[in-house]
């Protein structure tokens, strides 16, 4: 087994700092309503005077914030946001760019508990089912609801209209020309299509290309979201327990005529401490699911 990278192992922060800047180079948000947003509260900051009681309560709430947040000064403060906006910028990087940076999201795992409160990982997690829907909006021409993200799990959509519509291999997907996931107020899920008029030939890698990609942050956002958690009880060996899982998906080798992919119920706990050992819970013992 590969020696595992700790987290203040020098090459998991030059990694980080790596993929960080390739990613960030050339961002620039000076449009951005939030942006203006935030420089306007500057300003109001900025036009309080030193040694007023404005200053001094601003002083004093600081001072709570970093006490609450056991943070020893600003300097520390800074240092855990820096960590935090680089392993941001290294997700934007590292989903869909089919290179040893795709392994990246075991890493995160990891380090991502240590530097994220749980509002920022539900971010994280909304903003990796955003990406991981962009890149399956081609080749695949599948496009999710405005913001359904938040709610629903771009993978596990896929999936569905493919299982639901026998589809096997990359080539019997291309022939949709467009596949729109449509919410209703109830929450149930149907799909839009339109199909091409003609054949359209598809790599036989796009498959591999694209979704088995995306797997393992699919799991990733599943892991940080809580709402995408469930629970089962199980009976193994004479003892009951009671599971958290979620949802996982995995590629099906050497099955020809066969779905290519299999759903299995990734405890919570195994994928924390190996999140690269696919476990899973065996349905056998399952003796009551979704508890």
């Amino acid at each position: 087994m590969a020696k595992r990278i700790g987290r203040n192992d020098e090459f998991y922060r030059d990694a980080l700092a790596w993929m960080g800047y390739r990613f960030a180079i050339g961002i620039s948000n000076c449009g951005n309503e939030r942006c203006r947003e935030l420089v306007e509260s500057l300003k109001a900051f900025q036009g309080i005077e030193y040694d007023t009681p404005e200053f001094h309560a601003l002083a004093a709430e600081i001072a709570n914030y970093l006490k609450r947040k056991k943070i020893k000064d600003v300097m520390d403060l800074s240092n855990r946001w820096m960590e935090r906006d680089m392993m941001w910028y290294s997700v934007h990087y590292s989903v869909g760019s089919h290179s040893y940076a795709g392994s990246h999201c075991h890493d995160i795992v990891r380090f991502g508990r240590e530097v994220m409160s749980q509002e920022r990982k539900e971010f994280i997690a909304y903003d990796i089912r955003k990406m991981i829907s962009n890149q399956l909006n081609y080749p695949f021409n599948f496009h999710m609801p405005t913001e359904g993200e938040r709610r629903l799990d771009p993978i596990d959509l896929l999936m569905r209209f493919m299982t639901e519509n026998d589809i096997r291999t990359a080539e019997q997907l291309a022939k949709y020309r467009w596949i729109e996931v449509k919410e209703g107020r109830d929450g149930s899920v149907s799909y839009e299509t339109r199909l091409e008029d003609e054949t359209k030939k598809a790599s036989p890698h796009t498959f591999s290309w694209t979704i088995d990609d995306l797997l393992g942050w699919d799991d990733l956002a599943k892991y940080f979201d809580p709402k995408m958690h469930k629970r089962c009880r199980v009976r193994f060996k004479g003892e009951e327990q009671v599971v958290e899982y979620f949802d996982s998906w995995r590629r099906k080798y050497g099955c020809e005529d066969e779905f290519p992919y299999e759903k299995l119920k990734r405890p919570v706990d195994s994928y924390e401490k190996n999140p690269q050992i696919c476990t899973s819970i065996c349905e056998e013992f399952i003796e009551e699911d979704n508890i």
